[in-house]
């Protein structure tokens, strides 16, 4: 029974839309039932060849019988503490976050994420960016200024986005700038060669003419910063550049002079500025907005506010709400979000179905299916409240626990349920409580390796692995013997 309800929980993802986890499911589920296999056939052989000497006492724990008795005593504030964690769990289903941003389970500290993190700081190069597709480049204009007004968004592009504002004025300046500089930018014929000879000669005039110019400086107070440090540094500079041997003149030359050229022509370029519009973009600049139907993209860049999960959800339902058929990363990671949610939920409510019939097939007493099932959804309500009182929010690496928890809950607590039925009335002190411990340690021993991990997503995974590992135990352990001491068990 606790091999299927393990299981069923693990296929209960197969039939979902989250593709990745129906696989794990499917693998991990069909597994379950290998390993059932494996327990039922080889394990009794083995023990038959090893031929393990018979117990000479009874195997459990003193400690457990005390326990035990304790739990019985005080059952009732024992089942109303159980009451008050269910409740707990319940009230805490809303505030339990799903963390839809996949960056958040890689670490932060690694140089990919670290430049990654330098770029989200400017809205150009956040990769939380939504594109619309509109059917011309006068709806674009026209829904860039609905989306420009959006409280998330720091800005929006499109191609006329590229063609710069106030023309007519910006180009005014230009011309009166034009006017005092074209001669001194103006090419001129090829120049001479420059000689170690000029070069020395031009850094001492510079080195004596700025010499000249600090001491017409004030004196300096006492205490005071001297404020032509940085000049007196350059002529130390220049003065040991004029001394220096012809290649290392020649090769200073070459290094500060490499650029100027262009530079020199960039600024005549730009000086000489025409008005220009949508149409004089360059093509192969303009085919990333505009396609050869006519329609053009807009690009809507999200502000810092929109970098955690319920930012993201916010900014992506605000520009939703002007452009319903919006697409791009940000609404993928939302999408995403959403269908890892739901079949998760899906599957949650699958595998609890699944188990229920198990339970009352296997069973067949409604009550012996209930007992096993209310230490179960108490473990996850359990589960649920440690989760959001400790600050552990569900992510796209540790939700795949989840199914686990199922089965382990059955495996755990059913053993109890069967010994109550057979008639017994202890529990803690014996060979099956020792057992139940026994399989959670080595359990939380593999779980306890993940909650180690240096990687956020492994690490969550394992520590939601452990806390729900531990829920179950309380449960099974505390709970369960409270309420299997308050029933009577069923007639043989």
């Amino acid at each position: 029974m606790a091999g299927l309800a393990t299981a069923a929980g693990f296929l209960a993802f197969v039939p979902t839309d989250f593709s990745g986890v129906a696989e794990l499911g499917l693998i991990a589920g069909i597994g379950m039932l290998f390993a059932f296999l494996a327990t039922i056939m080889f394990l009794p052989a083995a023990l038959k060849l090893c031929q393990p000497r018979p117990e000479t006492a009874e195997i459990g724990y003193a400690w457990g019988g005390t326990l035990e008795r304790y739990l019985i005593a005080h059952r009732r504030m024992v089942l109303a503490i159980a009451a008050l964690v269910a409740i707990g769990g319940v009230a805490g289903l809303p505030h339990l976050v799903f963390d839809s941003d996949p960056l958040h389970t890689k670490s932060p500290h690694t140089e990919a994420m670290e430049a990654l993190s330098d770029l989200m700081d400017d809205p150009l190069t956040n990769p939380y960016s939504i594109d619309i597709i509109t059917p011309n480049q006068a709806a674009a204009d026209a829904l860039v200024e609905k989306l420009r007004k959006l409280p998330l968004v720091a800005d929006v592009l499109t191609l006329s986005s590229f063609v710069p504002e106030q023309q007519a004025a910006k180009r005014a300046m230009l011309e009166d700038a034009n006017t005092v500089l074209a001669t001194t930018l103006a090419p001129h014929g090829a120049p001479t060669p420059v000689t170690p000879t000029d070069i020395r000669l031009a850094a001492t005039a510079a080195a004596e003419q700025l010499e000249a110019g600090v001491k017409t400086l004030p004196a300096i107070a006492a205490g005071a910063t001297d404020p032509a440090a940085p000049v007196k540094a350059i002529i130390a500079d220049l003065r040991a550049l004029a001394a220096a041997p012809d290649e290392t003149l020649l090769t200073t030359n070459a290094a500060l002079t490499r650029f100027l050229p262009l530079q020199l022509d960039r600024l005549r370029i730009s000086l000489a500025a025409k008005t220009v519009s949508v149409a004089d973009i360059p093509a192969d600049f303009a085919a990333d907005w505009k396609l050869p139907d006519g329609r053009v993209r807009v690009q809507v860049l999200s502000k810092a506010g929109a970098r955690d999960s319920q930012g993201l959800h916010d900014f992506v339902a605000q520009v939703r709400i002007v452009a319903p058929d919006a697409a791009g990363s940000a609404v993928q990671i939302v999408e995403t979000a959403g269908t890892i949610v739901n079949a998760f939920r899906t599957a949650a409510m699958g595998a609890v179905v699944a188990i229920a019939i198990l339970l009352l097939v296997v069973l067949r007493r409604f009550l012996d299916a209930a007992l096993v099932l209310a230490p179960l959804l108490l473990s996850a309500l359990l589960t649920v409240m440690l989760s959001v009182l400790i600050g552990l929010d569900l992510n796209f690496a540790n939700i795949i626990a989840l199914p686990l928890l199922l089965g382990v809950g059955v495996s755990f607590n059913i053993y109890f349920v069967m010994n109550w039925r057979a008639g017994a009335r202890h529990y803690l002190g014996t060979a099956t409580a020792r057992a139940i411990l026994f399989s959670a340690l080595t359990t939380a021993t593999a779980f306890s390796s993940l909650a180690l991990s240096g990687h956020p997503g492994t690490a969550s995974m394992g520590k939601l692995l452990l806390l729900s590992l531990g829920a179950t135990l309380v449960v099974t352990w505390l709970a369960l013997p409270a309420l299997l001491s308050a029933l009577r068990p069923p007639r043989q």
